[in-house]
């Protein structure tokens, strides 16, 4: 069993750049794709901006007969949370909050999401770990254990940061699906972000055997896609041991932190 996924490398706060990479790779038969963290944020009213979004997703998908994951905010029992919404075909199938909202979003009021949610489409089981998600190696286990497939991965990648190696990023990409037994797409775009911090793309999908496929130009338009074998990912499942042979008795420390 194998499907075609794609990092849709737009440029952050322009649904024409987004349409123009999304229209011109269904004919490759390119079923899913994902788009930038906060891909239709401009930074004028962001709570509308943010459904106008959503719509376009709705659109998209159905227009293209695809699956089309993006991220907006939404507003939930007087909260507001950073969520991905994944389409197919014109249905919306799965919501998925951010569960570690940076430090930025806490300031303008971004709630935390409580759990991580495995949503199966068209026979993949896909879960969605939104930016700094993936930082945290423990929620990137509970996805493992929950036999993910599928990683979605939007994120806003700032041109500037506090992090070191930025060469090397790959590189946890690689060891998360390595580890879990997933694929993960990561999508980025190029632009500024609706704080006015610059981006670059930084796309890329991982698997258990490496990377697959990745960007060419960090500042430019791209569809980072390839093929992901679900059926060889299930079968490294069924032999990567770290899933099913841990010693938890060994991990209380975390929960008493």
């Amino acid at each position: 069993m194998k499907i075609a996924v794609a990092a849709v490398q737009c440029r952050l706060g322009e649904l024409s750049s987004a349409e123009r990479i999304v229209s011109s790779a269904v004919s490759q038969g390119v079923e899913l794709f994902l788009l930038p963290e906060y891909f239709s944020l401009r930074g004028t009213n962001l709570l509308e901006e943010s459904k106008v979004g959503v719509e376009f997703l709705r659109r998209l998908s159905r227009e293209y007969s695809c699956i089309v994951a993006g991220n907006a905010l939404k507003e939930k029992n007087g909260r507001i949370y950073n969520s991905l919404f994944i389409f197919d075909s014109g249905d919306c199938l799965g919501v998925q909050e951010k569960l570690h909202p940076t430090r930025v979003e806490r300031n303008l009021g971004v709630s935390c999401g409580e759990k991580l949610k495995v949503f199966e489409i068209r026979g993949v089981k896909i879960a969605a770990l939104i930016c700094a998600d993936i930082l945290y190696p423990e929620i990137c286990r509970v996805a493992g254990i929950k036999g993910v497939d599928l990683v979605l991965n939007p994120v806003v990648s700032l041109k500037k940061s506090e992090f070191p190696a930025q060469n090397m990023r790959s590189c946890l990409y690689f060891t998360r699906s390595f580890d879990n037994a997933y694929a993960i797409v990561k999508a980025g775009g190029p632009g500024k972000t609706f704080f006015g911090a610059e981006t670059a793309g930084r796309s890329l999908i991982s698997a258990f055997d490496g990377i697959i496929a990745s960007y060419s130009d960090e500042d430019a338009e791209e569809l980072v896609w390839a093929e992901v074998d679900v059926s060889l990912i299930r079968k490294y499942r069924s032999v990567n041991y770290s899933l099913h042979d841990r010693n938890v008795t060994a991990y209380l420390e975390l929960f008493e932190s």
